[in-house]
């Protein structure tokens, strides 16, 4: 069949006539053919996945780590470089600043609990610090701390308003009766919008009037249920202010059964902070997927998602990459979703007017600021909220969150770190898109715009401003670059009555095979919200798949545990790594997103990332990663030049005495995992037949990945043994026998014939393997015409063939392998490059 395909391509003008017949033919005569991975700058994936996830924000990885535990082969795919979406913390000079996310619900053993149902379904520790109060609001005057405990809470709103305790009173007994018979107990880990006829069916007969109730309360606000006690001005405005702090909508236009949950159940489960940032949990989450064999791609974005008639069955990638897929969720907002990634002609009128009618949060402006501790009073709350004007959402309304007054881990001894949050309703901030953007004028706006908020907080914290060591700030347009939320938003589609819970986007969209889930569908904003949505998502298709749907059982070891603070970190003996030290030791680096050290390693390591998951403990996926651009991993850890390539332009030689020790944790991690860091996925088998020649670290390079990628490989040695270099640093002793051969010895385990004792050394011995092979590989040192050097068929690299050869490092060797094998793989399926086959 290969062969007919090749007739045709060669013997048929390709106009624009006869390439749909083109196209029919070779879908059907030679469809395994074009089916083998993809090989980028990055990572060797597979072409076609069960499903592929738009998106690593929380709900998108919560369905991805479900789905993997249960064995569904996944790719997540997300723009930015790191995990978590508004769920992400950034380093600078040693200071963790979360980056949105830093108040979460849904840990608790009480109430509503997603996330701990979530890490016991993963069997995923986590460690997070309980609050005994949400926050401390400075209102009107007025400072009243939401505490935990409602009745504490309750008594704080009594002597704040006591002309009206009575009302409170009679208010509080409504919700609180309302929860204890309607909701308590009968929380889902599926979003309503996602429930069966049965499970329907199943609620109205084992509770009629629970049923009844709360198809009623669908109905009114939180002004509603409000009415009948609360009579008082000044407490109505109380809970508009509440309504916007919790659900970003007055009580007008609050959904009651929002209003109700939100007044209640916080209460019963309580408020945490991560420990060791907000990065923990998205780290964790990334975790598990890759420890159940998912893959997740970043730094790239879809560009479209493709249908075939009404059903959803790949992606296409900015850089042209199709990767197909069973089933497709999008973990992005409904705008993008259907204004960007579903294409337009799918699109009814209604739907565009529906998307586009959708009222949006509002945007933020958030500033990361590290402040003097002697600057704040000792009374001072983990979370500070101050409301300027209680009948509008504006700048004044600021939310300053100070995790250091519990995690002592993420500053410097004497510093607290600020994540402060100012809503920016009225700004005009450019798209990240926009030649504005990160103009001279765009950064005095964010200078501005920052100095009015820390006028506002100096109200409260004099001197505030003198005790700043490091101001970061983000606009709304920082926002939307780095998550994708339009116009910098908060969150998705205000919660607000009209657009919420069924009228939002469901997990089970229009389109057939395409879900969505996170805070733009049925369930909204806030963490157990989006936890909820990844829940629906992953048991719809694992119903689909004929898999068991994940439930809350009783567990055997509840992996969610509770501390009282973090210990400061202290900078361990970096001499020596070990298992005891490696996590702290790779807490050094400061995961950059433009990393020096990444751009200075030949191989283009992902030093960051692999770093961050070793400091997540996520040991295999750091590996992997690793291996999947250096597959002489310890090799080059133990053989290396890190002084003059990636820990030389570490940017912790900017502020610090030394680098991060790059080197000795590649060599450590690499050499921890074994063969637990190697990927295990190879393409199928295809015809092609590919000769490499010279079984030096290129040519070992060229032929792993090329062998991985379904081709034939025959290996040629002019020596005994292949090694090539490799072997004289063996005689050297400047690496152990026993680890090269351990690595050689997996590399080419697997689709590689090798042949020794076989000398290339001529143009005519080259033109005879011309005949035989479909593609060459020459790593070997051969004289040879221009002619032959830019022959279609043969692709050079490797010592002899670089401008450097005398310094050449055994890291640049393996660079041009992978490189030789990314070049030979695009010429031998340039058809589907040019015409994207499928």
């Amino acid at each position: 069949m290969a062969k007919w395909s090749r007739f045709i391509i060669s013997h048929v003008i390709l106009d624009s006539s006869i390439f749909n017949v083109l196209h029919f033919l070779l879908k059907r005569i030679d469809r395994r053919y074009f089916l083998m991975g993809i090989l980028n700058s990055s990572i060797l994936m597979k072409d076609k996945y069960d499903v592929v996830i738009i998106g690593a924000g929380l709900g998108a990885l919560t369905a991805g780590a479900l789905l993997a535990k249960r064995g569904i082969e996944l790719l997540i795919i997300e723009q930015n470089y790191i995990p978590g979406g508004a769920c992400t913390s950034f380093k600078r000079e040693d200071r963790i600043f979360d980056s949105g996310a830093a108040l979460f619900f849904g840990f608790g053993k009480e109430g509503f609990h997603p996330e701990r149902i979530l890490m016991n379904s993963l069997q995923e520790e986590l460690e997070v610090i309980p609050r005994e109060a949400f926050f401390r609001l400075n209102f009107e005057g007025k400072i009243i701390t939401f505490h935990k405990d409602i009745n504490k809470f309750i008594e704080e709103l009594k002597k704040s308003f006591p002309e009206v305790q009575e009302q409170l009173e009679k208010f509080y007994d409504y919700l609180m009766n309302f929860y204890e018979n309607n909701i308590k107990g009968h929380e889902m880990l599926t979003s309503p919008s996602e429930l069966t006829i049965k499970d329907k069916l199943k609620m109205l007969f084992e509770n009629p009037k629970r049923a009844m109730n709360m198809r009623r309360l669908l109905k009114m606000s939180a002004k509603d249920i409000m009415a009948p006690y609360i009579k008082s001005k000044r407490l109505i405005e109380f809970f508009d202010m509440l309504c916007s702090s919790y659900i970003y909508c007055i009580a007008e236009e609050t959904p009651a059964i929002l209003a109700l949950t939100t007044f209640t159940d916080n209460h019963a489960g309580g408020s945490y902070y991560i420990a060791g940032s907000a990065q923990t949990y998205s780290n964790t989450l990334e975790k598990a997927i890759e420890k159940n064999g998912g893959t997740i791609l970043y730094r790239n974005k879809v560009k479209k998602i493709l249908f075939d008639g009404k059903k959803a069955n790949g992606i296409l990638l900015s850089d042209g990459t199709i990767i197909k897929a069973k089933k497709i969720i999008s973990g992005t907002t409904v705008w993008n979703l259907y204004n960007d990634l579903i294409p337009d002609d799918l699109l009814s009128k209604k739907q565009k007017n529906w998307v586009n009618s959708l009222e949006n949060t509002y945007p933020a402006m958030v500033l990361h600021i590290a402040v003097e501790k002697s600057v704040f009073p000792p009374d001072t709350s983990p979370v500070e909220y101050y409301v300027s004007d209680s009948s509008n959402i504006d700048m004044g309304d600021i939310t300053m969150y100070i995790p250091t007054m519990d995690d002592h881990s993420l500053a410097p001894q004497d510093e607290h770190i600020l994540t402060v949050f100012s809503p920016a309703p009225d700004q005009s901030w450019p798209s990240p898109n926009d030649p504005e953007y990160q103009s001279e004028d765009y950064y005095q706006s964010k200078k501005k715009q920052a100095d009015l908020i820390i006028d506002e907080i100096e109200k409260r914290i004099p001197n505030f401003r003198k005790g700043i060591r490091m101001l970061l700030i983000a606009s709304p347009s920082t926002i939307e670059r780095y998550t994708l939320k339009n116009e910098g938003c908060v969150g998705g589609p205000k919660q607000s009555i009209g657009q919420d819970l069924s009228n939002r986007l469901h997990a089970k969209t229009e389109w057939k095979n395409l879900y969505a889930c996170g805070d733009s569908t049925t369930m909204g904003m806030g963490l157990p919200a989006v936890t909820v949505s990844g829940f629906a998502v992953a048991n719809i298709l694992l119903r689909e798949f004929h898999k068991e749907i994940y439930k809350e059982n009783p567990i055997l070891k509840d992996q969610v545990s509770s501390i009282k603070s973090k210990k400061s970190y202290l900078i361990p003996d970096l001499k020596n790594v070990t298992l005891e030290n490696v996590k702290l030791i790779a807490r050094l680096c400061q995961h950059c997103q433009d990393a020096p050290c990444m751009a200075n390693c030949p191989a283009r390591i992902d030093i960051p990332n692999f770093i961050r998951r070793i400091e997540a403990g996520n040991f295999i996926g750091a590996t992997r990663i690793i291996r999947e651009t250096n597959p002489l991993s310890e090799i080059c850890g133990t053989i290396c030049s890190p002084d003059r390539l990636c820990q030389k332009h570490c940017y912790r030689n900017t502020f610090a005495k030394e680098p991060v020790p790059i080197q000795s944790l590649h060599k450590w991690i690499s050499s921890y995992t074994a063969n637990d860091g190697w990927s295990n996925y190879y393409s199928e088998e295809n015809d092609k037949n590919i000769a490499v020649i010279g079984a030096g670290p290129a040519g070992l390079t060229c032929a792993y990945f090329l062998a991985r990628l379904g081709y034939k490989i025959n290996l040629f040695e002019k020596c005994e043994n292949i090694g090539g270099i490799l072997l004289n640093c063996i005689e050297k002793k400047l690496i152990e026998k026993e680890v090269v051969e351990k690595e050689i010895s997996f590399m080419v385990s697997k689709g590689i014939k090798i042949i020794t004792n076989r000398e290339i050394s001529d143009e005519e011995e080259l033109f005879e393997l011309e005949k035989k092979y479909d593609a060459i590989f020459l790593t070997a040192p051969l004289s040879l015409p221009d002619e032959i050097k830019n022959h279609q068929k043969i692709t050079l690299g490797g010592r002899w063939y670089s401008e450097n050869s005398d310094q050449y490092e055994i890291v640049e060797s393996v660079r041009d392998g992978r490189k030789a094998a990314q070049t030979i793989h695009k010429k031998l399926n340039n058809l589907r490059e040019k015409f994207k086959l499928d």
